[in-house]
């Protein structure tokens, strides 16, 4: 088998697996329980939550909740603050990107259904997303914007550090999908301002249902209105009882990100540079999709001129090579991609000839000299 789709998602790493393990075997007592087995399991979540916070370098005001994954985090945030403002009389107004998931773009598509009004930009002729295209869209009745860190589909860095100082300087939310980038970049109160983001333990090594929200506002009034009322748990924000063995593996995950970080980083520049000059090499007529000059290492849009992608995968599948089309959670549907008919409105075929191509921690050169192979050979 050969991996390419890290983006939609990671493998559990054998150590996040083992303290899962452990954890499930040892820690399974109720942390709301007042004996000890439960108050061993609540000082565990304890410390957990705030190694948490110190890996996100969060400031020390800041709240971190735990959930299921992105998509409820992201539901939580948008709502919350989108409700919360326009009930404080700040105007019902929100600025957006035309590139966001559809974890963003379905609830931004929900809240105009509920008498809100969602303004979104689309990329400039340089394939990018600037400070100004978020102010000239915004007015008097804005209240909050929200934009990606990294583009899950084309891999494109939005510029996250400008949007959100201005947004604090206007008093608006601005709500950062950081699902592609936590545990890939620094993040910090400098690099990374918003009043919330998100991630997703399954984009880092750790397993699928499990997550969290940050929730760190500028206006004491913007308080985040509770998820889930029942018994109290997450600090009477999202009741239920805690999974605390995933709680534990994500942590564990996201600390061995940290850790071996610089090697990470180095082996991804690696990779991409040797994954384009064998794809030169070969001849192969492509392109890359999205803002090339602001873009990472690991996720990679490429347009293979004049072959359907899902032909291309389909041929792929049968060589146990894995890659996609573009997001994983729309992968199954037969639309293009939102998100290449924004950056290429006019050029239809490249909708339907691009496929994405992610890099993980596993991925090897031998394993991109046999995908290149394989392409020649398809193309032949």
């Amino acid at each position: 088998m050969i991996y390419f789709d890290y983006a939609a998602t990671t493998p559990v790493d054998l150590r996040v697996q083992a303290r899962i393990s452990h954890a499930l075997a040892e820690s399974f007592g109720n942390p709301s329980a007042t004996y000890k087995l439960g108050k061993a399991s609540k000082n565990k979540l304890t410390l957990a939550r705030r190694r948490l916070k110190e890996l996100l370098k969060l400031d020390e005001n800041a709240d971190l909740y735990f959930t299921s994954g992105a998509t409820e985090a992201i539901n939580w945030a948008l709502r919350s603050q989108a409700v919360r403002a326009r009930d404080l009389g700040l105007g019902n107004h929100i600025v957006t990107t035309a590139i966001e998931h559809s974890a963003v773009d379905k609830v931004l598509l929900d809240l105009e259904n509920r008498g809100f009004e969602v303004s979104r930009i689309q990329p400039d002729s340089n394939q990018q997303f600037t400070l100004q295209q978020f102010i000239e869209a915004s007015k008097e009745t804005t209240i909050g914007w929200t934009a990606m860190a990294v583009n899950n589909e084309v891999g494109s860095q939005l510029p996250i550090q400008d949007l959100g100082q201005y947004a604090k300087q206007k008093g608006y939310w601005f709500h950062v999908d950081a699902t592609q980038a936590v545990g890939y970049q620094p993040i910090n109160p400098q690099n990374f301002p918003c009043s919330s983001f998100n991630g997703s333990g399954h984009k880092f090594y750790a397993p699928k249902g499990i997550g969290f929200l940050v929730y760190q506002a500028w206006n004491k009034e913007m308080t985040l209105d509770p998820l889930l009322l029942g018994g109290d748990q997450e600090y009477t924000k999202r009741s239920g009882t805690e999974n605390l063995p995933y709680i534990l593996g994500m942590v564990e995950a996201l600390e061995l990100m940290y850790q071996g970080y610089e090697e990470l980083q180095g082996n991804f520049k690696e990779l991409t540079a040797y994954f384009f000059q064998r794809l030169d090499e070969a001849s192969i007529n492509y392109q890359r999709n999205g803002d090339l000059n602001h873009h990472n290492n690991r996720i990679h849009s490429i347009w293979f001129k004049g072959k359907l992608a899902s032909q291309l995968i389909i041929q792929m599948d049968m060589q146990d090579i894995y890659l996609s089309a573009g997001s994983a959670c729309s992968a199954g549907s037969v639309k293009p991609s939102r998100i290449l008919t924004a950056y290429y409105p006019d050029n239809p075929a490249r909708w339907q000839e691009s496929v994405r191509i992610s890099f993980g921690r596993y991925t090897t050169k031998n394993e991109i000299d046999q995908l290149i192979e394989a392409i020649i050979k398809i193309n032949k």
